[in-house]
């Protein structure tokens, strides 16, 4: 499947131009659905209802760009983490860095840097972390007993304030039950080709405990998914040491097989939700929410030199430590192990008013993640100046996220069925706590004759030191540690925010929201460790005699301890219009501003300085200066879109552009490993996003959702001549600009009791843009580096429903493709790593609801 440029134009054009006017001549001639009474009906048969504007209204009556996922959808997708919703969402990409951290992508607007460009919220609690040290990553629910599912496209500045400059996706779960019983149940066993088996299971169950007055809702829920990465032993040699034979720039001779299908993991999730009416005009609903997930080998990538496509034979090498003479002993576990779990205690406290309903929601969002990452590869290239690790070298790091959310709000909303008036306003506070620390180890740095300029028994040290101590003025932490970071950040948001929307006259609605934030932010770092030391002598002589003393004198080491701090006011007002043609048809238009705050950070360590001068860092005398704090950036969206019932088909469309200012942007410091965060440059965002729904006889339904976007940078971004980023090439990790699924599913009774069905979705993505290092403009292009390509996957599922039970078998990755989803390598080096789909993945799900 292929797009020829000249179509994008074409197929803007004609969704626009057809979903602004065809609806109007067939406003004319449908006939208007109507309830009992002889009022218009406002959602269609099995449309979803959401609360996107803070009020419920039908999906077709929302004037945004969203995308909602009932639990029967997610269920007949196959739909377990936020990898497979996000492949079903027009717009919406996911990325992942060499660390394997993930994060999404709204329309272009995403950043590997700052404050979350996308705002995750579970209920009404958001949960997105800060970009923090060199693993951050937001902790995304399991997909299980969900009501819904809500992809909100473009930036929603005023209902949901920070960090959703880009979009929210909000996880809805069920609430309590006060009259009616219901229960639901969902198992599965799967096997993976050339990986492991996989297994869940998981039961919600809720209703009165008190009739009208007391009711709950609980689940529990395990899921175990196989490993399908092997880590062998073995020896790796060079052939191209410049990486220019892509994966055949490397031959490994293995050793044997350390452990197969190393990366599985294991899932669990548990809540409870009561409910309380002590009158009927309010309802006091405690929950708490409880989720960890556990993998004892974290490695998402593997090496391309040792994997087979084809077959979805994937490969990593294991590193194993040795103790002799160039070796020191280092407790090295038997994988890359990692644990993230948070609690999430909630009170939502609603209370109805004569037209108009108070809602106050409180949470604490308590996450704690800990990892052990493989970092042999990359401190052989950085400090050894190896192609690739020799035997016996290994080198950890170990990592440490956690966040503290304190979150308040309160609306006061209007809730007067058919009133031209409708509103909502209210106030947020919020007090979120990020902490990460590092710890670096290695087993072979301080054994190493030569480190850069220092050598064994050279200056300023002497006489039996060796060239990391000469190097770094230090010796290693414990004999082992090179390097510890612990950073710690606390934003406080204090905002207020009003939405109004008033019928001018019969379907035309206008639309202004208005939301005030100040926001403070902290931030504290502390440093230790040789690669830390500010003051290390790099090989130097010894300023004071023959030879210095180590820790003492001249090089007296030195690190850094400091903190600094923002303070900002943001203002981010929002102005729609919307005319609803007829209950099938609407056509709307909308200008909103987002933004995400800015933050602190300290100075960089003194092996960065001399990169840093050659970047433009420095203060009135020339010397490297960092910078303390960046600012927050902002969006401007501009969108028309249309929602349209025309007989048998559903259909919605949107085009947007997108105005990106002061964006807070990653600069990498490149020779010390490091990084800071600097606002650099603007960049636009423009697209369309279509979704449509046929059902052209009873049982049979079609969809299908396209998207395309292209966010690219306004003009050059330099920093003192060096050039970061062209004008034209695209924002990385935007994503691929067209995104295309088409899916069928097909219902047809059997007897008088059940139902067989069967399912079948394509996903296309078209390739990635150039950008950075795939950039012959930028100062850091690869020539080696490739695009990544387009991607095709193709999933199915058929079953049986009958008496509340769903039977199904499924396969997903039907034709066990494996294309490029990560293949990258550091530039001028051999070593290649990619990840892929999980491979051909058959299985059966039982389920039940009642």
């Amino acid at each position: 499947m292929s797009f020829k440029p000249s179509l994008r134009s074409s197929v803007l054009a004609a969704t626009s131009l057809w979903s602004l006017f065809a609806q109007a001549a067939y406003a004319q001639s449908a006939p208007v659905a109507t309830g009992a009474d002889g009022t218009p009906v406002d959602a269609a048969p099995g449309e979803i209802v959401v609360t996107a504007t803070r009020q419920s209204q039908a999906i077709s009556r929302v004037p945004i760009s969203i995308s909602a996922f009932s639990e029967k959808q997610l269920d007949t997708q196959g739909v377990r983490k936020i990898d497979d919703l996000v492949r079903l969402t027009p717009g919406v990409s996911f990325r992942r860095s060499a660390l394997g951290v993930g994060g999404a992508s709204i329309r272009g607007i995403t950043s590997s840097a700052g404050a979350s460009t996308i705002g995750v919220y579970i209920d009404d609690s958001p949960v997105q972390a800060r970009n923090l040290g060199t693993s951050p990553s937001t902790f995304y629910p399991l997909v299980f007993d969900l009501e819904r599912v809500e992809v909100l496209r473009g930036p929603q500045g005023t209902l949901f304030g920070a960090g959703s400059e880009g979009g929210t996706i909000r996880f809805i779960q069920p609430g309590p039950s006060y009259k009616d019983w219901s229960a639901y149940a969902r198992g599965e066993v799967a096997t993976t080709q050339n990986g492991a088996e996989s297994h869940e299971a998981g039961v919600a169950i809720g209703g009165p405990i008190v009739e009208d007055k007391i009711g709950f809702r609980a689940s529990v829920y395990f899921r175990h998914d196989g490993g399908f990465i092997d880590k062998v032993t073995g020896y790796p040699t060079v052939l191209s040491a410049t990486g220019a034979a892509g994966a055949a720039s490397l031959s490994f001779q293995p050793t044997g097989t350390y452990k197969a299908d190393v990366n599985w993991m294991n899932s669990f999730s548990a809540r409870v939700a009561l409910g309380f009416k002590p009158t009927e005009t309010l309802t006091i609903t405690p929950s708490l929410t409880y989720q960890h997930t556990y993998t004892p080998d974290a490695t998402g990538f593997f090496w391309s030199t040792l994997s087979d496509y084809s077959s979805g034979d994937f490969k990593s090498p294991k590193w194993v430590p040795t103790v002799d003479a160039t070796h020191i002993a280092l407790n090295d576990p038997s994988g890359e192990p990692q644990r993230d779990k948070f609690v999430l205690p909630s009170l939502k406290v609603e209370w109805e008013g004569p037209g108009f309903e108070v809602i106050s929601d409180t949470s604490y969002f308590k996450r704690d993640m800990h990892e052990l990452l493989d970092y042999t590869s990359i401190y052989e290239v950085s400090y050894a100046s190896r192609k690739v690790p020799s035997p016996g070298d290994v080198a950890l790091s170990e990592h440490w996220n956690g966040q503290r959310n304190f979150t308040q709000e309160v609306r006061l909303q209007s809730n007067t069925p058919g009133s031209r008036l409708t509103w909502v306003a209210g106030g947020f506070y919020q007090r979120a706590k990020q902490n990460f620390q590092q710890y670096s180890s290695t087993n072979f740095l301080p054994y190493l004759p030569t480190m850069f300029a220092a050598t064994q028994n050279g200056g300023p040290f002497g006489a039996g030191t060796s060239a990391f101590v000469n190097w770094y003025g230090v010796a290693p932490i414990d004999g082992v540690g090179t390097y510890l970071a612990q950073l710690h950040t606390t934003d406080k948001q204090l905002a207020g925010f009003a939405d109004v929307s008033f019928e001018l006259f019969d379907g035309v609605k206008l639309n202004g929201g208005l939301r005030v934030s100040k926001h403070k932010g902290t931030y504290l770092a502390n440093y230790a460790g040789p690669s830390a030391n500010l003051n290390a002598p790099h090989g130097a002589a010894c300023p004071t005699g023959t030879t210095c003393v180590v820790g003492q004198g001249a090089y007296a080491p030195s690190y850094i301890q400091g903190n600094s701090g923002i303070k900002e006011t943001s203002v981010t007002p929002k102005f729609g219009a919307s005319w609803q043609i007829d209950p099938r048809n609407m056509v709307y238009a909308s200008a909103s501003k987002g933004f995400r705050p800015g933050g602190a950070q300290v100075a960089l360590p003194s092996n960065c300085n001399a990169e840093l001068i050659s970047l433009g860092y420095t203060d009135g005398n020339g010397h490297a200066s960092s910078p303390q704090t960046y600012k927050s950036d902002t969006v401007w969206s501009y969108e028309i879109g249309a929602k349209n019932r025309l007989g048998p088909l559903q259909i919605s469309t949107s085009a947007f552009m997108i105005k990106w200012k002061n964006i807070q942007s990653n600069v990498a410091v490149n020779s010390c490993l490091q990084s800071l965060t600097a606002n650099l440059g603007s960049a636009t965002s423009k697209g369309f996003d279509l979704q449509a729904q046929l059902n052209p006889f009873k049982g049979l339904n079609l969809s299908t959702s396209i998207g395309y976007n292209k966010a690219t940078f306004d003009h050059d971004i330099r920093s003192n001549g060096i050039l970061l980023y062209s004008g034209g090439s695209a924002i990385t990790g935007f994503g691929a600009p067209w995104t295309v699924v088409v899916s069928g599913d097909y219902e047809h009774p059997v007897g008088d009791s059940k139902t067989a069905y069967v399912h079948a979705d394509y996903t296309y993505t078209s390739h990635y843009l150039r950008t950075g290092a795939t950039d012959p403009a930028s100062t850091y292009y690869d020539l080696n580096l490739p695009l990544l390509p387009m991607t095709q996957l193709v999933n199915a599922r058929a079953g049986m429903r009958f008496s509340g039970i769903d039977l199904s078998f499924f396969v997903n990755n039907l034709f066990n493709v494996a294309p490029h989803l990560g293949y990258t390598h550091t530039k001028n080096q051999p070593i290649w790593t990619d990840y892929s789909f999980r491979p051909r993945t058959m299985g059966l799900t039982a389920s039940y609801r009642y």
